[in-house]
């Protein structure tokens, strides 16, 4: 039996997913940084790209409404 997610859950924020997209920003601006700058490999980027990723696909998550 498969439950239908349209009155029995609510979208909400998830502050892990938002920080880490937020840190996956600011890591992949420090990397371009180093990149232009000093001139490291562009590989240097993919950590960032990883964490941004997952943030922003995490941003939001499922709750069930609880009973009162």
């Amino acid at each position: 039996m498969t439950m239908t997610h349209s009155q029995r859950s609510q979208r909400r924020l998830d502050a892990a997913g938002l920080v880490l997209l937020l840190i996956g920003l600011a890591s992949g601006v420090f990397a371009y940084w180093l990149i232009a700058d000093r001139g490291l490999n562009a590989l240097i980027l993919v950590p960032s790209v990883i964490a941004s990723y997952i943030g922003a696909t995490h941003l939001t998550k499922r709750e069930a409404l609880r009973s009162r």
